[in-house]
């Protein structure tokens, strides 16, 4: 089939007089300099044809993908073209599924016009290059050029008009699939969270106090206890929702004031300022230290007075049973605030997408967390079967104690290396996590015990100690041989999860940028690099990273250094460019990057043109598979447009 569909393609370049595909662009009717405009190209072919996908791509071997290119010396910078959602289906002439638009089809092209633009006419030049198929042949790959004519009033920018729209502009493979991991991420996180909140000390013991006062109101009451039950349980879920809501409606609109911050979300603030991490650093410390018994906390006897205060003294059960939900969600903070707050600070991503996102954690970390008071209220002999709370309950807590010491150092070494103090380099805390490790294995196996936990004799331990020393080995490992790894203190030989988990809890290696400028990248030297880039007639390549960027190191890691990477980086001049270090160069990058392409997130790769700064390619987040394809897409497009 391939064979007689290459000789209907040769037969359709031999024989064919007429291109299918009509092409015109049109551009925004007026528009004043430094401002954004909208170049419009419509491409017009019956309903049998179809061109292919500019973004998406099944085959390295299928069809061509449809390239759209615009330039002019009106033309300041360019977003990358907004593509509708392609058709995915079989094409018979490739004998594979692939992405194509079939019919009229219409691409929509963000400009941003130079800024020293005299009033008057300007021409765009618009050049599209395409493969029409239908289901028998298909014609020649072309490249048509169509003139935008562009009015210049006068007049300064509008405000509402000096940046990019928030466009599709990564409507890609990498994107599409990122958001679709993003929402699965934060959904095995919420019930994960929820799930191990359960079990936390001040909850599990609360289980059947709450249900033991179901039907004391019930009966008190005259209503069902699953209807108490569901009351309450909403109120439990109410209030994380609302929490949700806020840090969302808190961090909507972040990223329209990223030009003039140096921050790109929510997520990157927490991360990045140091005032932030200390405060959480001292609470993560109070936290293990009312896990180890040494500060005590009775939130457990003051929920239970509060419990039976606000039981007696509601008129109505039905809002009774809900505010002491909201009051049992609200004093059980101490256990939950480590898995809501690590929740949060992924679900809100700083755009008008994180309040979806965030309302999504909280309902469903929510409604998990809520479930066993519903359901044990239903079936209320089941509470015989759950384990009465004892030592195991006990061991959990103190685990749990290790582990917020461990969060407590993470947040701490953020103002360590921000303020420049050097008390917590990668190696010391590299160290200090196998300490935390080694003094949980020893609990664990018996050797002491903490506050006034019950002491058992070393190694006569359950099944429950063995599953937690394995897993604590199984993730100390890594973290010894990175520290047995200088000067980078990184173990290459560890799997990606546990890499970009380990990258997310110690500070940055301290000689990777070194060692990446003894390679030919220019690290914070945008203007050097795109200098150099004119000078040799290459494109330039861009890695937006950030200090605090997990994937950032684990791209550079496992992905640069293969092969097909390599090979097309030799072709082009490389920069790394760093948005969150607490300086005016990093700040510019930030706005650089958020204003040309809409993005505050890290990595962020962009290959570009060096003689007009136009966006050849750019794609965005961790690229295990694809990214050669990527680089070699953006080196394509710059060379169509020399020979052009």
């Amino acid at each position: 089939m391939k064979k007689l569909f290459s000789l209907f393609l040769l037969i359709g370049t031999l024989f064919a007089q007429i291109n299918p595909v009509t092409i015109s662009a049109e551009s925004t009717p007026k528009v004043r300099a430094g401002e954004v405009a909208e170049i419009v190209i419509n491409m017009t072919m019956d309903d049998e044809w179809h061109i292919y996908s500019i973004y998406k791509s099944s085959v390295e071997s299928g069809p061509l993908p449809t390239e759209i290119s615009v330039g002019g010396r009106a033309v300041g910078m360019v977003a990358p073209v907004i593509e509708p959602e392609p058709i995915h289906a079989f094409d018979p002439g490739f004998e594979t599924d692939t992405y194509f638009h079939r019919g009229n089809t219409q691409f929509t092209v963000p400009i941003k016009l130079k800024r020293n633009l005299e009033p008057g006419t300007y021409k765009i030049a618009v050049d599209v290059f395409y493969m029409v198929c239908n289901a028998r042949l298909c014609y020649p790959p072309v490249t048509k050029t169509d003139t935008v004519v562009v009015v210049i009033e006068p007049g300064s920018p509008r405000s509402d008009k000096l940046s990019f729209a928030v466009v599709a502009s990564s409507s890609n493979d990498n994107d599409s699939s990122s958001k679709s991991n993003t929402l699965l991420g934060i959904f095995l996180l919420a019930v994960g969270g929820a799930i191990i909140s359960w079990v936390m000390p001040c909850v599990y013991p609360m289980i059947p106090i709450i249900i033991s006062f179901f039907g004391k109101m019930s009966e008190e009451k005259h209503i069902g206890k699953s209807t108490i039950a569901t009351f309450y349980g909403l109120g439990i879920s109410g209030t994380f929702v609302l929490i949700g809501l806020l840090v969302g409606f808190l961090s909507w609109g972040v990223s329209d004031v990223a030009r003039q911050s140096r921050y790109a979300n929510i997520g990157n603030f927490i991360a990045t300022n140091s005032w932030i991490n200390l405060g959480l650093g001292i609470l993560f410390i109070f936290f293990a230290l009312w896990m180890f018994g040494i500060i005590n906390v009775n939130v457990a006897g003051r929920l239970l007075n509060k419990t039976d205060q606000a039981g007696q003294s509601a008129k109505s059960a039905y809002v009774g049973s809900f505010l002491l939900g909201v009051t049992f969600a609200i004093t059980s903070f101490s256990c939950t605030v480590p898995v809501v707050g690590t929740l949060l600070v992924v679900a809100a991503a700083g755009t008008a997408g994180s309040l979806l996102t965030s309302l999504y954690g909280m309902v469903i970390y929510g409604v998990v967390f809520a479930a066993p008071f519903v359901a044990l209220s239903m079936f209320p002999t089941a509470l015989e079967k759950l384990p009465r709370s004892g030592t195991w309950m006990e061991t959990i807590k103190i685990v749990f104690g290790f582990i917020e010491i461990a969060a407590a150092v993470k947040f701490l070494w953020v103002p360590d290396m921000e303020w420049k103090l050097g008390l917590l380099p990668r190696n010391v805390v590299l160290a200090l996590f196998i300490i935390i490790g080694i003094l949980q294995i020893g609990y664990l196996l018996g050797f002491f015990t903490i506050g006034s936990a019950e002491k058992i004799k070393p190694f006569q331990i359950g099944k429950g100690r063995v599953i937690g020393i394995v897993l604590t080995g199984l993730v100390l490992f890594p973290i010894g041989m990175s520290l047995a790894s200088p000067p980078t203190y990184h173990y290459a030989k560890m799997p990606r999860v546990m890499e970009e988990f380990i990258e997310a809890m110690i500070p940055p290696p301290p000689t990777e940028d070194d060692i990446a400028m003894q390679e030919g990248w220019f690290v914070d030297q945008y203007e050097e690099a795109l200098a150099k880039a004119k000078l040799e007639g290459k494109p330039l390549f861009i890695d937006f990273t950030g200090v605090y960027c997990a994937n950032c190191r684990v791209m550079e890691r496992r992905v640069f250094p293969t092969g097909q990477v390599k090979e097309q980086f030799d072709k082009m001049v490389l920069t790394r460019l760093y948005v969150d270090k607490k300086d005016s160069l990093s700040k510019a990058y930030a706005q650089l990057q958020f204003e040309r392409y809409q993005q505050a997130t890290q990595p962020y790769y962009v290959v570009l043109d060096p003689e007009d700064e136009y966006t050849l390619a750019d794609t965005g987040g961790y690229v295990p598979n694809g990214f050669a394809d990527f680089l070699i897409k953006g080196i394509s497009a710059y060379t169509l447009r020399k020979s052009n």
